[in-house]
């Protein structure tokens, strides 16, 4: 890095409720698994997309693309229906909980990599999930494919976060939020 063009670490998310992130860790601690570090709770957050390191210059750039993106879209719900681990080959890394794939997360996302990505292959690789539980080099876990009990929530806020590296971990930080219409 040179001069004072820091680079900011970004990604578009979407927030559960609190309520839906505390069920979802209850149904991960009944696997009795024992192995991983839980995602904090404010951080359980389902990526669109990975936009990685930018200058600060292109923020509000970014910001109107997310805008763009979501443009038209009305709230919508979300279930989260299995507890999975990932990567599906090689060991797992993580446990999370895949979601269905409403239409407008698809195209939601689908916009969002048409004008961000700096990957062709980010469209096709959408798999939404929410991260609840992390796995620790040597910590060994078998496979998670088990159904879980939740009730939908309502998307009605897409996020541009920043990723902040800290001694303690990623802190994210909300650069803009765009809010989707009510369909009143």
């Amino acid at each position: 890095m040179s001069g004072g063009d820091a680079r900011v670490r970004l990604f578009v998310a979407v927030y559960p409720p609190a309520e839906t992130v505390c069920l979802l860790r209850r149904a991960v601690n009944r696997l009795a698994l024992g192995v991983g570090r839980d995602t904090p709770a404010e951080q359980v957050h389902l990526t669109l997309l990975f936009i990685g390191d930018r200058s600060p210059h292109e923020l509000a750039g970014v910001a109107e693309s997310v805008e763009r993106s979501c443009a038209g879209f009305e709230a919508f719900p979300l279930t989260p229906r299995r507890l999975i681990t990932l990567p599906e080959r090689g060991l797992p890394r993580l446990i999370a909980a895949e979601t269905d794939a409403p239409t407008p997360l698809v195209e939601i996302q689908r916009r969002l990599a048409r004008r961000l990505s700096r990957s062709p292959r980010d469209a096709d690789r959408f798999r939404p999930h929410l991260t609840l539980v992390r796995f620790r080099p040597g910590d060994r876990s078998g496979r998670v494919d088990e159904p879980v009990e939740c009730e939908p929530f309502v998307v009605d806020r897409i996020a541009l976060m920043r990723s902040v590296l800290t001694h303690t971990g990623a802190e994210h930080r909300e650069v803009a939020g765009v809010a989707l219409g009510r369909g009143d």
